[in-house]
């Protein structure tokens, strides 16, 4: 490993010394009619033979702009700056010129007031890259009001299940980034935090399917980057809203933000609070048979919970460019969320005839305080003019959770005389996980429309997690520790990576490969039994992209990568969540990685109709199972390695307007899911074919006035090999209006008023014969305020907000979900 490493950094120090490139590099000044330096223009290069952007600067506190390694042509290059009149030149690039001065004229003052005009950005709602989709939250009306969770369910491809796991073209085990860097969160957990996080602090969210070797390996399903509004503005800006949701119980999310710049640093800050009430019910209808088949016994369960959340968030954040080469950043976050959740349940237990021979009463609540804290402390630096650079970063998150659990259960015949003694359970499990991790990327252009990357990174996981259970003992009267339930579970990871990417253009031809090598360490020990478990393995992960611009309108690109998805570190925790004494869920601290080969062929058409094929075949599946005692009637949910899985889909999707004021957006996925293996000793052999389409309308009306009407189906859906999901859909509605001389806006949206979105499926294997419905606060109306204040000018250098923490963020637990 370390001869490895070596090689790479060598590799990377000849590379960066080299000189091999025949680019031009364009430089200048601006100045205004006064003589002052222009600061914070922005100038476009524009190819003259197909009219597209080739380069994009901004100047800096001088006035001075450098448009880095440009081919030679004929271009046509434009300047812009707030209150000034705009300017455009012609340029001509000669081969063999390694710079070329360019000069404006002195910049005029606008012949308006710069009061009187408003400047007006219309983002489509959903644009389809060569290697993403990107979704702009704010387009979308109907987001207003809403949290994350919900954002991504209406995004192309994405679907969320009925514990909010979230799917990507049918597939699961997506990683979630948050800015670059991924979530600390998974599975339920993962649910709950972005259930916590207002849309209104989103700005875009970027879907891909199939990420370049720089990103970590981890996630089968794909990468979805969440990116939260950040102010491009110098001197003093920002924004605030206020939001008011009402369901069956009153929701409000609310965000500020706000940037200050000048000269040399920028401060940028931004504070969160949601208050969110909601409910959940749960049925579950289970039944025991004998080997022949014939109903011996029923469980009829029904839950009813009730949720309270108050959840703060803050970031705050330095940077300081130290010239125009280098930058220095840190930025601190955390948050503080409690949270509350109080359930009440019955389950009638039926006999074979159908009469009910007993009750089962529970009650159960869980108060959990989760806080986290993290630093970061990052750097860039400009190598030289043609585009070269290395930035690096070091990053400490620590997350610490203090649940308490009660559940009290009272068993009785029907006329209400008890059949035995309550059954009364109290848990205490507080958890710490800490993550370290540093990593850096080199990124050097070289000639022929070439570009080399390389990076390294380590990281370090510690977790521990105790839980503390006792039982009421009737006979003596008093609580005692409950052994049998209690566990002390410690879990070290350390990952090492390095990875190599090299993309060229060939005329219409491009061409990307990468490789990335991750070597994994892990320790595991349960200290309660003594029990210890290890894991050691080096993985090598490649990827490749070509793609051909067959005219002006058509391209292809096919491509393939290889991922990993690594157990999470809160499903390797053997705690137990208990719904009643007959139902729980349990972590299993034996998982193994699991590992998928992914392929894709996809054709766009204007930038418009995107159509893809993709293929995935995965082994070694991490997925939910559940396990039965027939002869105590308890039932669990837990995680295990069940086999494999092959998936084949086919979307489409056309994003596009109509008319100046209709826009629409619209998505259709079919795929085939088929999974092998072994659940509970028993072969597992299903498929399913399902589908899922959503579509937006966007309409724009004079004098700011703007509506949407949106909504999503999918069809019958196999969740995991196990469970079967019928038919779902709902649909949204929204208006707008732009107020405050636009720098507001008001947003009512209504969302599913026809309460269509319910959860309904099914479990058929082995011993396991059961029908689940869910339903949660979906049914309700929002309205939210945004105003933007201060001044709004574009800032001279991108500050670096992404950090090292990698796939480590993604896989950290924080509590049960909430509605």
């Amino acid at each position: 490993m370390k001869k490895l490493l070596t090689l790479l950094m060598l590799t990377i120090t000849t590379l960066a010394i080299q000189a091999q490139t025949n680019l031009t590099r364009l430089h200048g000044v601006i100045k205004t009619a006064d003589g002052k330096p222009a600061e914070a223009a922005t100038l476009q290069l524009y190819n003259t033979a197909d009219k597209k952007l080739a380069k994009l600067a901004i100047t800096n506190v001088k006035g001075e702009f450098d448009l880095n390694a440009v081919n030679p042509g004929d271009y046509s290059l434009n300047l812009t700056a707030v209150g000034f009149e705009p300017q455009t030149i012609a340029v001509k690039i000669e081969a063999g010129k390694p710079e070329l001065e360019l000069s404006f004229l002195p910049l005029a003052i606008a012949t308006k007031k710069l009061e009187d005009v408003t400047v007006t950005a219309k983002k489509p709602m959903v644009e389809n890259k060569i290697d993403r989709t990107v979704v702009n939250v704010d387009a979308m009306i109907s987001n207003a009001g809403s949290n994350s969770l919900e954002v991504l369910e209406k995004s192309p491809g994405v679907s969320i299940d009925k514990d909010g796991i979230i799917s990507l073209k049918g597939k699961q085990s997506v990683l979630v980034l948050i800015d670059g860097k991924p979530s600390y969160l998974s599975g339920l957990d993962l649910a709950n935090y972005l259930r916590n996080l207002p849309s209104n602090q989103l700005d875009q969210v970027e879907i891909m399917t199939q990420p370049p070797a720089k990103y970590d390996a981890s996630g089968n399903g794909g990468v979805i980057n969440i990116k939260t509004k950040k102010s491009k503005a110098n001197g003093f800006n920002g924004s605030v809203s206020l939001s008011y949701v009402q369901g069956r119980y009153p929701k409000s999310p609310n965000s500020l933000n706000f940037n200050w710049r000048k000269n040399k640093i920028n401060l940028f800050a931004n504070y969160g609070f949601a208050y969110w009430e909601g409910f959940n019910t749960i049925s579950i209808y289970r039944r025991f048979s004998d080997a022949s088949g014939n109903v011996l016994s029923a469980f009829d369960q029904h839950s009813y919970s009730r949720s309270f959340s108050r959840n703060h968030t803050a970031k705050l954040g330095l940077d300081f460019f130290a010239s125009k080469k280098t930058t220095f950043g840190v930025v601190f976050n955390g948050g503080f969320n409690p949270r509350h959740n109080y359930s009440n349940g019955q389950t009638d237990i039926v006999n074979s005839v159908g009469a009910i021979d007993s009750v089962n009463v529970a009650q159960s609540s869980n108060h959990d305080t989760w806080k986290n804290g993290g630093i970061n402390l990052n750097f860039r630096q400009l190598l030289n003019n043609k585009g070269s650079e290395i930035t690096a970063d070091a990053d400490y998150i620590g997350y610490g959770t203090k649940s308490i659990q009660n559940s009290n259960n009272f068993m009785s015949y029907p006329n209400g005389t008890p059949t035995q003694p309550s059954f009364l359970l109290q848990a205490n499990m507080p958890s710490s996980i800490d993550i370290f991790s540093l990593k850096t990327d080199y990124i050097r252009p070289l000639k022929k429309d070439a570009v080399f990357e390389a990076g390294l990174k380590s990281s370090l996981v510690k977790t521990d997690n105790n839980a503390l259970f006792t039982t009421f003992n009737h006979t003596v009267g008093k609580w005692e520790d409950d052994r049998g339930r209690s566990n002390h579970f410690l879990y070290d990871e350390n990952i090492n990576a390095a990875y190599v990417n090299y993309k060229r253009q060939f005329k219409k031809w491009g061409i990307q490969t990468g490789l990335r090598l991750e070597n994994t360490q892990g320790q595991g020990k349960q200290l309660t039994t003594g029990e210890t478990f290890t894991r050691k393995y080096t993985q090598l992960f490649p990827t490749l992209y070509i793609s051909n611009k067959l005219n002006e309108k058509n391209t292809m690109v096919l491509n393939y990568g290889r991922r990993i998805n690594r157990p999470n570190y809160q499903d390797m925790n053997p705690f137990q969540y208990f719904l009643d004494q007959f139902t729980y869920r349990q972590g299993n601290p034996y998982l193994l990685p699991q590992f998928s080969h992914n392929v894709e062929l996809s054709h766009n058409y204007k930038g418009a109709l995107n159509t893809t094929l993709n293929y995935t075949f995965t082994k070694d599946i991490i997925n939910d199972i559940l396990k039965q005692n027939d002869a105590t009637k308890v039932t669990f949910q837990t995680k295990e390695n069940i086999g494999r899985s092959t998936n084949i889909g086919l979307a489409v999707s056309y994003n596009a307007p109509i008319t100046k004021w209709y826009t629409i957006s619209f998505y259709a996925n079919t795929n085939y899911s088929h999974f092998e293996g072994t659940v509970n000793n028993l072969p597992l052999d299903v498929s399913l074919v399902s589908w899922l389409s959503s579509l937006n309308n966007q309409f724009r009306f004079g004098k700011g006035w703007g509506a949407e009407l949106s909504g999503f189906y999918r069809s019958k859906t196999q969740e995991g090999g196990l469970i079967v999901s019928n038919p779902m859909g709902v649909f949204n509605m929204a208006f707008s209006k732009q107020i405050l001389k636009n720098k507001g806006s008001l947003k009512l949206a209504i969302s599913d008023p026809l309460w269509l979105q319910r959860f309904s499926g099914y479990t058929r294997f082995g011993n396991i014969n059961a029908d689940i419905k869910s339903e949660w606060d979906n049914r309700r109306v929002g309205l939210t305020f945004t105003y933007r204040f201060g001044k709004q000018m574009q800032q001279t250098t991108p500050r670096r907000r992404v950090g090292s923490a990698s796939e480590e963020q993604q896989r950290v637990g924080a509590g049960n979900g909430q509605q």
